[in-house]
């Protein structure tokens, strides 16, 4: 069944990675939050989701290590309600299942340098720094001391420039 970016918004858990080689792993813990095209990533990077037919691709605009050799991009269908990745320039496959919750409201800012992204009750920060997925209203979300002036973001007490957004932003 064709999945539609649409239906990804929301704090995803991977559930299962199989590799190349057949390994199997299942307790690394590894969360994905995604905005309409916005996402963030607990394992370092964050930017836009983009969909051509049944093929993902993940740009990365922020990136904590040095990217891989191939674009970050799978084919996703549904299997009950698993969401299937298959690599495309990779071997791989990864399951992930959606967290309870509600995926609105559904916001994102794009910043020189940082994203801020928030899905229902969860939030996204991705800056060079490092990434974090959390709750609104939790310590994470109080440590970053955000604050809106215009088309400036401040951040752990860092003044970034606006460039983009998408959804009706409400710090």
């Amino acid at each position: 069944m064709t999945v539609l970016m649409t239906e990804c918004r929301g704090l995803w858990r991977r559930t299962l990675l199989i590799t190349a080689d057949g390994t199997r792993d299942t307790g690394t813990d590894v969360a994905w939050l995604q905005g309409t095209t916005a996402y963030v990533d607990n394992r370092g990077f964050a930017g836009r989701l983009g969909q051509h037919n049944d093929v993902f691709e993940w740009r990365r605009l922020i990136d904590i290590e040095s990217p891989g050799p191939f674009p970050d991009a799978g084919r996703m269908h549904w299997e009950a309600d698993t969401l299937v990745e298959v690599g495309v320039h990779e071997d791989y496959v990864e399951h992930w299942v959606r967290q309870d919750g509600p995926a609105s409201p559904c916001w994102a800012l794009f910043a020189t340098d940082a994203i801020l992204l928030r899905a229902g009750a969860r939030f996204g920060w991705a800056d060079r720094s490092g990434v974090v997925v959390g709750e609104i209203g939790g310590r994470q979300w109080a440590a970053l001391d955000l604050h809106l002036d215009g088309s400036d973001l401040t951040a752990n007490g860092v003044r970034c420039r606006i460039e983009d957004s998408e959804g009706e932003v409400d710090l």
